[in-house]
C-alpha cells in the first residue's frame, strides 16, 4: 500500500515566503507613499515600477501576499469549525493562482504595452 504524497509543503513554502514578503516589503512601500502623501519627494514610486526590476518586484509583493493571505483563509476555517475539503482547496488556491496570474498579465501589459 503506498501513500498519496501531500502537496501541503509547497502551499506551507508560498505562505511563508509570503508572509516574510509582507512582513518586510509592505512598510517600506506604505512609508514611502506616507511620505509622498505629505509632499516629501524622496524619489519617485511610479518611476520604479515602469522599470522591468520594479514590475518585476511589484509582481512578487502581490503574488506572494495573496498566496499568504488564502493559505491563511484555508487554514482559518479549522477555527471557525468549517471542516475543509478539496472544493476549499481547489476554489482558494485556485483564486490565489487566478489572480497572481491576472496581476502578471496586467504588469506585462503594463510594462510592454503603451
Amino acid at each position: 500500500m503506498t501513500t498519496r504524497r501531500s502537496d501541503e509543503p509547497i502551499y506551507w513554502g508560498l505562505f511563508g515566503f509570503g508572509g516574510m514578503v509582507i512582513a518586510f516589503a509592505l512598510p517600506a512601500i506604505l512609508t514611502l507613499m506616507i511620505l509622498q502623501g505629505f509632499g516629501v519627494d524622496c524619489f519617485k514610486l511610479a518611476a520604479i515600477v515602469k522599470t522591468w526590476w520594479g514590475a518585476g518586484a511589484l509582481f512578487v509583493i502581490v503574488s506572494a501576499s495573496l498566496w499568504h493571505g488564502f493559505h491563511r483563509i484555508y487554514h482559518g476555517l479549522h477555527d471557525l469549525c468549517i471542516h475543509t475539503t478539496r472544493v476549499h482547496h481547489y476554489v482558494l488556491y485556485g483564486l490565489a493562482a487566478v489572480l497572481s496570474i491576472a496581476a502578471l498579465v496586467v504588469y506585462a501589459i503594463k510594462f510592454f504595452g503603451a
